[in-house]
């Protein structure tokens, strides 16, 4: 029998425990020195084997509650301690003997068997402590305390397993003990020696080859890191948006909004994007930075802006000759004859009115009126940039231009309407302001900018009309909104290039030579930093962004981060922290971009042994700092640090920054003006005594605004002197707990409202939860559905559509632009009241009144699989209008129903109970830790014969009811991380292939369950989630050889008999029914059922769906 090991942190011996009742052996966590898998082998070599051993308390014998906390515990599990030694005064009792355990299970209403069941629970508190006596049959203070510590309960927290490092670190050490080579690739005989480490015995070659195949993934004839890791981790990464946070995602489908509220979406979001309000443009008009200079800047400007703007008239051809509506046709070429200086009288007129003289723009093209103003500034000043442009200040605006037109008519679109049309009225404002203000400039000679700015409306608005007719898929917003953002980023990187430009200032230059003192970070006021981090720095994992030669990042390792990681633009500064003497193994440093920090990060988690899953969306660090960054960058860079650093910071972690003041380090001069002439421009500035250097200057509002727009609250201010004429500002922020109401906030970042049902609700389920689908809802349904069959659309492999209307070839079904847009309007209604009810109301909605029927009665000729499919087709539309239908995982929508696959037996691994027809106790949909949905549907198209009853409880009211009924430490158990079982993304019908086998050997499902462990509840204020399926809790617990500890089976146990007792749905769905849950708040079963010969088989359909997203966008514009 495998003994259990614990380190004894005395002498730092790894000591065998010996089982305490022969007949029920204790499993063993890992046996590292008998494994076959040589599992301590690769653990010493990623130097993780510390963090595998749990730490034992040196002290003998009983100890008070209070020294009892002194265990390495978390808070919630001190807090449990301390409420056990609350209840041994309750019930009088000075330890936990089987009387008080009996007492407790009377107060909480256990009605369940008892045998053995104290017995268990001394064998847990044996299992934790080997010390333990269990012939003295009670449980101390600090007994419960040690089997806090124990495997069960405090690996699932430990930062090592719940982040993912020590899987990264494993993959990583299997991946170099196989590379004999050190190439850093696998070759096919590398690979064998693999297999020969995990399996412990000699693969056949069957095995080999399939196991190559699998991890080859780019068929290259061998086998790097990246592809290694990827395929063993099978993280649940959720896709990162390219899109800007400013813009909610949910409009991008047709199903959730009209083609009008997308276009109207879009360009609220172009007009209060910095590349319309950039402040290089608010200075300008102001006139912030003095006659002479603000009229010198605009000539730089305008002279810049000529070289990409020659383009526009050749744009609206290219255009027009790919319209084929005639209207449209018809409209833009009006717009390109007023370009070309052919204006109706009525505008003619107009322009007289404001002092502009017909014959000096009739005839005349607006390229050359353009030109006509340079060359007049040029006059004003006696001077000329035209032939002096640097290169770089149109690089990315002209290559944004190109870039959109790659993608054909809606690209132009995004060019000639959301990139110019829309938004050039307000530029050419700040434009005209700043010359009329530094140049007097009168209406006639300033001619080309009133055209655009008062005369112009009606291009905007004949290009808008074209636009909102070509926005009807999915396919076509998602191009038009990257190609608008691409343009947008480029004209503030076309403002900031030209401050640059403007600024003349010579590169940044350091008065410091050595090494050890060559960053900010390294020199001033780190001791401020390192005390406004000091309340929250024990135990944290910690960013160091702008890190330099590492100094702040090993400061905070020596009062308490377990982990930090450093990101440095600069190579020469990653060399010099990874080469530092006292450099740890929980130091990391990359180089990196800061202005594209996430990015970065996920790019490099193979060195700093972040996992990339749940983390880059729910948050990687406690706390992140940042020591004189935002100096060395500009605005608009700034700002997009601050958002990455939002995203990758914990809710409730903080990000402290330090910046050289901006009221006091204004740079050139002692004008007020500077202060905002001075924005985002280099200036020399004082850091300390000993370090000059040029940086962008700010002003406080620029701090502010990043700050909060991005989502932080603002916790403190300090203000540092470093010499007489130096001084510091240092920022504490805070990222609230509840992200909820942030665009683009996914399923994870959002906890959902708690929903609980009333007693009438409960005694009047159908009343309550039973809503009949209107008719005019179902004739669009048949009809859509039976028309897109008859064009050979599938909802996961589409075809090639026959109709014109259709358009481009699309990957999967998009099921409102494939159709009219008058298709869906009563669907589109009926969501919304769908919707509301999911999330705001009860959580539980059973649509009635489908008749799949209908299909073969529309179409005579249609056999039974037809039947299926146009139900199918139906049935996702509904999903796609309510939310948006995920099908990361299985796919859009998955088949329930007996594969003869029976999900129960232990020997079945990876086998789903939707593909079984054993009963499926209360749950939730999901098991992953890196993957939540927030509703999930089933439309049964085959009810079962014989069995397969579903049941609806409400897992709100549970909560509320375990919680009044158990003590604090027993509703600990379901508060606390729990580790559930693996799920392979696919068919789940069990390991089907070597590959799948490999990534699921015993030592790799070791460290994935323990990453993959989260609570059964979280709750905050009037919201919650509610994750749970017991079985995979169980088998999880089996697969890591942890006992499944006795206290969490009996929370369980009073968990699955109030879901019980809740239940007020107990019935067998009909054909056509489609019963949609809120994943968070309500739990559902199914009973165990048969499929009888000559009958249908029991056959339902599956679709997740994220939801709270789009009611974001409609509680916004509520």
């Amino acid at each position: 029998m495998a003994p259990i090991f614990y380190r004894d942190n005395t002498d730092g011996a790894a000591t065998a425990a010996q089982p305490q009742n022969e007949h029920e052996p204790t499993q063993p966590y890992v046996d590292l020195n008998a494994s076959r898998h040589s599992f301590a082998d690769l653990l010493r070599e990623s130097g993780l084997e510390a963090s595998l051993y749990l730490p034992r308390s040196k002290t003998e014998g009983n100890l008070s509650s209070s020294d009892s906390c002194n265990i390495n515990i978390s808070e919630e599990a001190k807090a449990a301690v301390a409420d056990f030694a609350l209840q041994l005064k309750f019930w009088g009792k000075s330890c936990f003997d089987e009387e008080a355990f009996n007492m407790l299970l009377d107060d909480i209403g256990y009605t369940r068997s008892r045998d053995g069941l104290f017995d268990d629970l001394l064998e847990d508190v044996a299992y934790a402590d080997p010390k333990f006596d269990v012939s003295s049959r009670s449980i101390s203070v600090d007994n419960m305390c040690q089997m806090y510590a124990s495997e069960p309960y405090r690996v699932p927290e430990q930062a090592v397993f719940n982040n993912g490092e020590a899987l990264m670190s494993f993959v990583e050490a299997l991946f170099r003990k196989s590379d004999v080579t050190g190439d850093n690739v696998l070759d096919y005989d590398e690979v064998k020696q693999l297999l020969r480490s995990l399996l412990g015995s000699e693969p056949t070659q069957e095995m080999v080859d399939e196991a190559f195949k699998a991890l080859d993934v780019d068929g290259d004839g061998q086998v790097n890191f990246e592809e290694f890791k990827s395929f063993m981790l099978k993280a649940n990464v959720n896709d990162f948006s390219t899109l800007s946070s400013d813009f909610n995602e949910s409009m991008l489908s047709p199903s959730h909004s009209s083609d009008l509220e997308f276009v109207t979406e879009l360009e609220k979001y172009c007009k209060s994007h910095r590349g319309v309000n950039h402040h290089l443009l608010q200075n300008l008009a102001s006139g912030a930075f003095g006659k002479k200079e603000t009229a010198d800047l605009l000539l730089r400007f305008l002279s810049a802006y000529s070289k990409f703007n020659s383009n526009f008239i050749a744009n609206i051809k290219a255009l027009l000759g790919m319209l084929d509506n005639l209207h449209h046709i018809e409209v833009l070429s009006e717009n390109l004859e007023e370009e070309m200086g052919q204006y109706d009288e009525e505008t003619l007129i107009e322009g007289e009115k404001m002092g502009i003289r017909r014959e000096s723009i009739a005839g005349i093209p607006h390229r050359q009126l353009f030109i006509e103003l340079v060359e007049l500034l040029e006059t004003k000043l006696a001077r000329s940039y035209s032939k002096f442009i640097p290169d770089y200040i149109c690089e990315k605006l002209t290559h944004a231009i190109e870039e959109s037109t790659k993608h054909g008519k809606l690209g132009l679109l995004a060019i000639l309407y959301f990139g110019s049309e829309l938004i050039v009225p307000q530029i050419y404002s700040y434009i005209l302001d700043g010359l009329r203000l530094s140049m007097g400039l009168t209406n006639e000679e300033a001619k080309f900018l009133i055209l655009h700015i008062d005369m112009d409306k009606d291009h905007a608005d004949a290009l808008r009309e074209i636009i909102v007719d070509n926005c009807r898929t999915k396919a076509e917003r998602l191009v038009l909104v990257k190609c608008t953002r691409l343009l947008l980023d480029a004209r503030v990187n076309f403002y900031d290039s030209v401050l640059k430009y403007g600024s003349e200032m010579s590169e940044p230059m350091f008065n410091i030579n050595t090494v050890d003192k060559c960053c900010f970070s390294d020199i001033a006021s780190r001791a401020n930093v390192l005390d406004m981090c000091r309340d929250h720095i024990e135990g944290s994992v910690v960013l160091d962004v702008g890190c330099g030669a590492g100094h702040l990042s090993r400061e905070l390792l020596n009062i308490g981060a377990t982990k930090t990681v450093g990101v440095d633009i600069s190579s020469a500064m990653i060399d010099a922290a990874n080469a530092h003497p006292a450099k740890s193994r929980t130091e990391y440093y990359v180089v990196g971009d800061a202005a594209q920090l996430k990015l970065e990060l996920l790019s490099t988690t193979n060195q700093t042994n972040l996992m990339p899953g749940a983390g880059f969306d729910m948050g990687v660090f406690d706390i992140t700092v940042a020591s004189f960054l935002f100096n060395c960058m500009s605005v608009t860079e700034m700002n997009q640090c601050i958002s990455d650093i939002h995203s990758l910071v914990k809710p409730g972690g903080h990000f402290i920054f330090i910046v050289p003041h901006p009221s006091f380090n204004c740079g050139r001069g002692k004008e007020s003006r500077n202060y905002f002439a001075d924005r985002d421009r280099l200036s020399e500035q004082q850091i300390n005594d000993d370090l000059r250097t040029n940086a962008y200057s700010k002003i406080l509002q620029d701090y502010t605004d990043a700050v909060i727009s991005n989502g932080f609250e603002i916790v403190q201010l300090e203000e540092v002197r470093t010499t007489s004429t130096a001084t510091n500002l240092i920022v504490k922020l805070r990222k609230p707990s509840e992200t909820v109401g942030r665009n683009n906030a996914n399923a994870l970042t959002m906890l959902p409202k708690k929903l609980t049902w009333s007693k009438a609700a409960m005694k009047h389920p159908r009343n309550a939860f039973i809503v009949n689908i209107p008719v005019e809802v179902k004739q669009e349904l048949y009809a859509a559905a039976l028309n897109a069959y008859k064009d050979g659309i599938k909802i996961d492999r589409a075809k090639a559509p026959r109709r014109r209307s259709m358009g481009s070839r699309q990957e999967s079904l998009d099921a409102a632009g494939y159709f009219p847009v008058d298709s869906f309007a009563a669907l589109r209604s009926f969501s919304v009241t769908v919707r509301n009810c999911l999330l705001h109301e009860t959580g539980l909605v059973l649509l009635k009144g489908l008749d799949l029927d209908t299909f073969s009665a529309l179409d005579p000729l249609a056999d039974p699989d037809q039947v299926v499919a146009c139900s199918k087709l139906a049935y996702y539309i509904i999903c796609s209008h309510i939310g948006t239908v995920d099908g990361s995982a299985r796919g859009k929508l998955f088949d329930v129903k007996n594969n003869n696959i029976d999900a129960m037996d232990g020997k079945n691994d990876n086998v789903l109970f939707s593909v079984s027809d054993c009963e499926a106790s209360w749950h939730t949909d999901g098991a992953s830790k890196d993957k939540v949905y927030d509703c999930v549907g089933l439309l049964c198209i085959n009810p079962s014969s014989v069995g397969g009853k579903s049941k609806i409880s409400n897992a709100c009211n549970a909560f509320d009811k375990v919680e009044n009924a158990l003590p604090k430490f027993l509703m600990h158990e379901l508060t606390r991380p729990v580790p559930r079982d693996i799920l392979e993304n696919g068919k789940g019908r069990g390991n089907d292939n070597f590959g799948t086998q490999l990534s699921r050997t015993e030592s790799i499902m070791h460290l994935r369950i323990s990453y993959n462990s989260y609570p059964i509840y979280v709750t905050k204020k009037d919201r919650i989630r509610f994750r749970y399926m017991r079985h995979w809790i169980e088998t999880a617990h089996q697969k890591v050889h942890w006992r499944l500890p006795t206290m969490l089976r009996i929370a369980m146990d009073v968990l699955d008999d109030t879901l019980t007792e809740g239940c007020c749905f107990y019935e067998r769905l009909e054909r056509g029914d489609i019963l949609i849950c809120n994943n968070s708040c309500v739990a559902h079963g199914r009973d165990a059922f048969q499929d009888v010969p000559g009958k249908p088989s029991r056959h339902l359909v599956r679709a997740w769906m994220q939801v709270q997203g789009v009611d974001l966008y409609k509680a916004s514009k509520r």
